[in-house]
């Protein structure tokens, strides 16, 4: 099942499930949950007797404020590659367990939502992404695409710093186009199946295997819920795909003076077959 968070023609928000196999015939599907943190948390599951065309309405993001928003590292060729540019190696505690920090639950951005580049960056980078949602029972109700923005100026700076990202991430994320249950998907030893693609202005720049993560998706929900207690809506983010962002891309340049960033008049889409299609213009 896919599930929307949505604005319908009369410019109410309402929580919808979208049927239907082709785009010309999907519609949305009211649900009766006022939004979607109430769906996750188990109410409002029956229609609410009203349905329409995905045209005529307008998707948000599905969760416009989660509870808590935590953003892994489980990717290792990713890793790798950030260790190498600073000069290092993956440290041995990463291969201990899966390691997260804390994004913004108040900068979360929807499908089609301007993405405002940070007063004085000028190495700003996507972050190609996928997310589990929590739901009522502490397990993964859906996932979705997720964009960890990142200003890479302001990152590299604070983070000699050596206490982990602050305003060089914390100012967008996007999350969308829709939810979409476990059962949609294939995983395979709790790794999702699917190959993710990130396009630039219609160009395409990168695709990435989902399946490669080190740290599968229950073992990064067991570390998020180790001595506390996940609440449905929980974000967890699985950590940049390898290769899923330019200062990955940047740094097999021959040239560093070649180095790509994304600016104002750019359009980012990244996309996954299942999890749709989540675009943003850059402003």
């Amino acid at each position: 099942m896919r599930l929307v968070t949505f604005r319908d023609p009369h410019g109410s928000t309402r929580v919808g499930r979208l049927d239907g196999d082709t785009e010309d015939d999907v519609r949305v599907v009211e649900l009766s949950a006022p939004t979607m943190l109430d769906y996750l948390r188990g109410d409002g599951h029956a229609p609410a007797g009203r349905d329409h065309a995905l045209a005529d309405v307008f998707l948000l993001a599905p969760i416009a404020a989660p509870p808590s928003v935590r953003d892994f590292f489980a990717y290792e060729g990713h890793v790798a590659t950030g260790w190498r540019l600073r000069g290092g190696e993956i440290p041995e505690a990463w291969y201990e367990a899966p390691v997260f920090y804390f994004s913004n639950p108040a900068s979360i951005h929807g499908p089609s939502e301007p993405v405002k580049r940070p007063l004085h960056c000028q190495w700003l980078d996507f972050e190609l992404e996928i997310a589990a949602v929590i739901g009522e029972d502490g397990e993964i109700a859906g996932f979705t695409l997720f964009n960890d923005w990142s200003a890479r100026d302001i990152q590299r700076r604070e983070m000699t710093v050596g206490l982990g990202p602050a305003k060089g991430k914390d100012f967008a994320t996007s999350i969308g186009p829709w939810l979409v249950t476990p059962d949609e998907l294939t995983l395979e030893d709790g790794r999702l199946q699917l190959e993710a693609t990130v396009t630039v202005n219609g160009e395409e720049l990168t695709r990435s295997a989902a399946g490669a993560m080190h740290w599968s998706w229950p073992q990064i929900v067991a570390q998020a819920a180790r001595e506390t207690q996940l609440k449905p809506g929980d974000v967890l983010g699985s950590g940049t795909l390898t290769r899923g962002c330019l200062l990955e891309l940047n740094a097999e340049l021959p040239e560093r003076g070649a180095a790509r960033w994304l600016q104002p008049g750019d359009t980012v889409t990244i996309a996954a077959p299942g999890l749709g299609a989540l675009t943003a213009p850059i402003v």
